[in-house]
């Protein structure tokens, strides 16, 4: 992505680090004669899986990546945030951030109203 490149030389600095294509939720699979690595790979290849997580002392960035930030982005980026959530998926306060080129002026609207930091890069 030419655009979560362009945001690491600006941000990245800000951060202890990333992980990308995090998994979160899936669905448990309870076949019989299923061992615990084939649970695990249904719940892997049937979870969420968000764009890249950033770290910083207090904070747990939930992050979208995405030239052009439409309405299924900011449904992504809720979702994620709030499946992390029920997880417990990390210690550190989560902040929901669209990371994107251009953005649709409803769904920035939308995003402002939701709490969902938008960063143009």
């Amino acid at each position: 992505y030419v655009v979560w490149e362009r945001f690491l030389v600006k941000y990245a600095g800000q951060f202890l680090g990333f992980s990308y294509d995090v998994a979160l939720g899936g669905r448990d699979m309870d076949f019989p004669g299923l061992n615990e690595a084939e649970r695990l790979g249904w719940r892997y290849n049937t979870a969420l899986k968000v764009d890249a997580v950033g770290f910083t002392a207090t904070q747990a960035w939930i992050i979208e990546v995405r030239p052009d930030a439409y309405v299924s982005t900011l449904g992504s980026v809720l979702c994620y945030t709030m499946v992390a959530e029920r997880e417990g998926a990390f210690l550190q306060t989560l902040l929901p951030v669209v990371v994107c080129e251009t953005i649709q002026p409803d769904v920035n609207w939308c995003c402002q109203q939701l709490g969902v930091h938008v960063l143009r890069v």
